[in-house]
């Protein structure tokens, strides 16, 4: 079994996780986080109005 990573470090790959489209599974195997700590975190992401959709900063242009 991995070691554990620290907090920090696996709230940025859960947020990548989420905000790319990955299944939760993908964030669990990534962090050795249990899967109850990356739905929590997902239903946090979701709650602050964060879109799960690839890319989306990248949709729209907002420099013309």
């Amino acid at each position: 079994m991995s070691e554990q990573m620290n907090r920090d470090r696996a709230l940025e790959i859960v947020r990548d996780c989420y905000t790319t489209g990955q299944p939760q599974s993908t964030a669990v195997r990534l962090t050795g986080y249990s899967r109850s700590w990356v739905a929590a975190e997902y239903r946090r992401l979701k709650s602050r109005g964060i879109s799960p959709v690839a890319g989306q900063l990248e949709l729209f242009d907002l420099t013309g």
